[in-house]
């Protein structure tokens, strides 16, 4: 560890130097609720094509995340057609969002340390093209619905959607669809069971003003 981050505080006032130059430079793109926590590496050749929802929570630095992460939020759009909508509530983690056509995450939804979402193969299939050529590449969107967790270091592969509600263990390989209120791992990721149907949480009451 650099011995300046040993100073009790320094390292969280230099992320949050970071913090405020990030805001200055993608704030009004972001919007005034995405909580961000180390620096994202932002890649958007037309904004007009990302959604970001409200309480949008991006931590690229492994001081904010007990797990630890291996790399900074990376969202990707690869050319101005593609798609990206990330709705309400999401919280990503050193994840990774390469965009070659469209992903849409709905609310409430989870992505653990270092989990991975494209909808490419980013190179074609046959030898003879697959390292100079662009040609043919397989590309399908992404939909993971509502309230889905994605365990840390999984990938989520292209024309895969995720129900709401489902939960996808840890290092797992998504390469087909996952139905609702299902847990499903491994690689690649199967069924393992279906999660009990019990009543949601009640939400706070609200504070009312004094």
């Amino acid at each position: 560890m650099n011995p300046l981050f040993r100073v009790w505080g320094l390292r969280r006032g230099l992320l949050e130097l970071q913090n405020l130059w990030c805001r200055v430079r993608y704030g009004r793109r972001l919007g005034p609720q995405v909580q961000l926590f180390g620096l994202p590496l932002l890649q958007v050749p037309n904004w007009a094509n990302v959604r970001f929802g409200r309480r949008l929570c991006l931590i690229s630095d492994a001081y904010f995340s007990e797990p630890g992460i291996s790399h900074p939020v990376i969202i990707r759009l690869l050319n101005p057609e593609a798609k990206l909508t990330i709705g309400d509530d999401v919280g990503i983690s050193g994840g990774g969002i390469c965009v070659q056509t469209e992903v849409r995450i709905g609310n409430g939804v989870m992505l653990g340390a270092n989990a991975f979402i494209t909808d490419t193969d980013f190179h074609p299939l046959l030898s003879e093209n697959r390292r100079y050529s662009y040609d043919h590449v397989g590309t399908r969107p992404v939909v993971i619905e509502d309230n889905v967790f994605i365990g840390m270091n999984s990938i989520i592969l292209k024309g895969v959607r995720i129900g709401r509600n489902a939960v996808i263990g840890a290092g797992s390989v998504v390469s087909r669809d996952v139905p609702a209120n299902e847990i499903w791992a491994g690689n690649p990721a199967r069924f393992v069971k279906a999660l009990p149907m019990g009543q949601a949480a009640p939400r706070p009451a609200p504070v009312a003003a004094a």
